[in-house]
């Protein structure tokens, strides 16, 4: 079925992904981290790239602790005035950082702007929703193109900006001279323009925000699933209900007959897991059965093994690019196209998932991480080698972020997705934001910590292997496909 595009449908539709170009912003950090760090040495000589990963973190942090908080503001002040709160945060932290001189304060602001991201990051999504009941997916895939194309803009803009001159860093600092290189003094009119910049379009893009509150749908009720003979077996030992979802569902009548081998369960009942043996169905759990389940702790291992990898080269790309490459223009450029990639490459990772299936493709892109991380280390001299390396690294980032939310849906249940992955997505966050400040602590050079961050990969790689493994009985694909589409969270880029 198609939705019928109307006009208020088509703004909203616009409206959300011209607001996305200010949510997906933090991935410029990267390009930014020598000049902001550089500026704040002339204040404090202590400051360094391994402590201003502060920053990158704080906003992270602040989105991932403020994500679930932003659906329920939704469902109180509608998408336009949540993504107008959001606006203001984003822009105002952003701008208020240009009168920052020490790290402390640029942390604060920042994190200001992450917790806006987080608080208006699904308005415009949940309210294409509603414009197109039918067609979730493409309307997450639409909006969220912005995320990417947002900070591949702004990080052309600030460079262009601070060092139209492609002034390179000291050979020996590895930062530009706070006293002679004019890039360091232009920094604070550089947040005022990224603030400013990030104000007019996120009123623009609230702006056209219109919900759509004439045609909700209807609460659904709990639903009655029709189970064949050979799983009577299951449903006496745990209540569950093999491979049947909402995706199923679909397909039974209204109305339909029900033979002596057929039986009647409502809804899916709580059976454990566990994280050791096979299993053939799955089951409908709430956030704190979830908790207590040994596989969900393993889902949230695999998905912080596997994302922090990309968290950390989006975060450090730039200041390690530079230690062999003195081309500022260049790298910038290079990066600008990695946050490309990452939004572009949801779509060919949900492409391939239909293909190979959802458990496999999330293992293959988590082996190839590692090999590319090694590449990546190894020829930062090249800048072919470079270039290629950065963005394939971005590419195999969005896997994670398409897969693993559809996973978790089947996994546990879409009944109670948005809380559950919200757990998920916050121990993510705040283990993330664990390891990459640890990591900053340490004081290792940049090429060092590539290796530690190269064998966490291979970690989660493992991980992966394991899940694919304990769900190998269990042909999911069409209800993954499901969970995909009309998951609001399906196409979460960071």
């Amino acid at each position: 079925m198609v939705d019928e595009c109307s006009i208020d449908a088509s703004l909203s539709l616009l409206g959300g992904t011209i607001f996305h170009f200010i949510v997906g912003i933090k991935t410029m950090w990267g390009n930014i981290a020598p000049y902001v760090t550089s500026y704040l040495v002339q204040f404090d000589p202590h400051v360094t790239y391994h402590k201003t990963l502060h920053v990158y973190t704080a906003v992270f942090l602040g989105q991932s602790l403020t994500m679930y908080l932003g659906g329920e503001l939704e469902k109180l002040v509608g998408p336009r005035i949540t993504a107008y709160i959001g606006t203001i945060m984003i822009s105002g932290g952003t701008y208020m950082s240009s009168y920052c001189t020490t790290l402390r304060g640029l942390i604060y602001c920042q994190a200001v702007a992450g917790i806006g991201i987080g608080l208006s990051y699904s308005a415009p999504i949940l309210c294409g929703f509603r414009h197109f009941k039918q067609n979730k997916g493409i309307v997450t895939g639409v909006i969220t193109t912005g995320t990417g194309a947002g900070p591949f803009m702004a990080g052309l803009i600030a460079t262009s900006f601070v060092n139209s001159e492609n002034y390179p860093v000291d050979s020996i600092t590895g930062l530009y001279d706070p006293l002679a290189s004019p890039v360091v003094g232009r920094v604070p009119s550089m947040f005022r323009i990224l603030g400013i910049l990030y104000a007019v379009i996120g009123f623009v893009g609230a702006s056209l925000l219109l919900d759509n509150t004439s045609n909700n749908e209807e609460p659904i009720e709990a639903l009655l699933v029709s189970v064949e003979n050979g799983e009577k077996s299951a449903l006496n030992k745990g209540s569950a209900i093999g491979v049947y979802d909402m995706a199923m569902l679909e397909e039974v009548p209204p109305t339909f007959a029900v033979d002596s081998k057929s039986y009647l369960v409502k809804g899916r009942g709580h059976q454990r897991y566990g994280s050791r043996v096979k299993f053939e169905v799955t089951f409908e759990l709430t956030t704190p059965q979830m908790i207590r389940d040994s596989l969900c702790w393993l889902v949230i291992a695999a998905s912080i093994c596997i994302g922090v990898t990309g968290l950390y080269v989006s975060a450090t790309f730039k200041s390690f690019g530079q230690t062999a490459i003195a081309d500022d223009h260049f790298i910038t450029v290079v990066g600008c196209f990695g946050c490309l990639c990452s939004g572009l490459s949801r779509t060919f990772w949900g492409s391939t998932a239909d293909r190979i299936g959802h458990f496999e493709t999330l293992e293959l892109s988590a082996y190839i991480s590692p090999a590319i991380m090694l590449v990546y280390t190894l020829s930062v001299g090249s800048k072919l080698a470079f270039g290629i390396s950065v963005c394939a690294l971005f590419w195999l980032w969005g896997a994670s972020y398409c897969l693993m939310p559809a996973i978790v849906a089947f996994l546990f249940g879409d009944k109670h997705l948005g809380t559950n992955y919200g757990f998920v997505f916050l121990v993510y966050g705040v283990m993330c934001t664990v390891i990459i400040n640890s990591a900053g602590n340490t004081g290792m050079e940049f090429g060092q910590l590539n290796y530690v961050f190269t064998f966490i990969a291979l970690i989660g790689a493992g991980l992966c292997s394991h899940i694919r493994y304990l769900t190998s009985k269990v042909k999911d694909e069409k209800v993954l496909k499901h969970h995909r589409a009309q998951s609001s969270v399906s196409s979460m880029i960071l």
